[in-house]
């Protein structure tokens, strides 16, 4: 989770970049919404990863909840648009979440949160 915090305050800091140094013209409120979505996601993920160290139950549902969103998201996408084609399945914002998703449903994982 740490590496997907890190990656998305780059992507953060790459779109901010494009958006506001002019470089490239956000959608309006579309650009805006991708922008901060990626900011909260980014933020909850980094959250849960300094929260770690809980063995709560909470964190366990919240870290599946986080990380079921960025692959819901690129589900959504890759249906919406018919431009993409299989590779773009292959994606890492749809792999390494998904993959930490999976991770996170294992019974050794849920024993070691329900202590």
């Amino acid at each position: 989770m740490m590496i997907q915090a890190m990656f998305g305050l780059v992507a953060v800091v790459l779109l901010s970049g494009l958006f506001f140094g002019g470089a490239a013209e956000p959608d309006g409120a579309v650009g805006f919404l991708s922008l901060m979505s990626i900011l909260v996601l980014t933020g909850l993920i980094g959250w849960l990863a300094f929260r770690w160290d809980s063995r709560k139950r909470g964190v366990w549902v919240a870290a599946v909840a986080v990380e079921s969103l960025p692959v819901l998201f690129s589900v959504v996408g890759l249906a919406l648009d018919a431009d993409l084609g299989v590779r773009s399945a292959f994606d890492a914002g749809l792999v390494l979440p998904a993959v930490v998703v999976v991770l996170l449903l294992l019974p050794s994982v849920r024993a070691w949160f329900d202590r």
